[in-house]
């Protein structure tokens, strides 16, 4: 028994300083992967993050969020050219990146809502002729029965 309670201190602690330090690898608890080494790769991830937004024409439903992304882009590629700070640079693509996404998920968020709308108006046409559908034939059969149409 005495000796679970000198070993149950060091036990505790160290469960407790395992459980609290970051993940192996990184130095704020993100992943690795979430973090580039490099400007180029930085550079190539804003890049498709960009062709993503194109592909559902984030462009042009989310104009004015595109517009702030392309523009964190372009002052990232100037800095670039310029080759003054690469770290500056490379954050500079990473916002764009964050911009990019940002972007595209409003343009799909607006999208879904079009749709669903779309969807909404399309069963109300359906209901609205099957309604008048339903009253040309009452229609009819009430003339055929030689009562006075209404």
């Amino acid at each position: 028994m005495k000796k679970i309670l000198i070993v149950l201190p060091f036990v505790i602690l160290f469960l407790f300083s395992c459980a609290s330090s970051p993940d192996k690898g990184t130095t704020d608890g993100s992943s690795a992967l979430q973090e580039p080494t490099d400007m180029r790769t930085a550079k190539n991830r804003a890049v498709d993050a960009m062709n993503k937004a194109k592909s559902i024409k984030a462009d042009i439903a989310v104009k004015d969020d595109y517009n702030s992304a392309l523009a964190v882009f372009n002052e990232a590629e100037k800095e670039a050219q310029a080759a003054t700070n690469e770290l500056a640079t490379t954050n500079k693509y990473l916002e764009a990146e964050r911009l990019f996404l940002a972007a595209y998920e409003n343009a799909r968020a607006k999208r879904e809502e079009a749709t669903k709308q779309l969807n909404k108006a399309k069963e109300d046409i359906h209901q609205v002729e099957s309604d008048a559908e339903a009253f040309d034939k009452e229609q009819s059969e009430g003339t055929t029965q030689g009562g006075p149409a209404r």
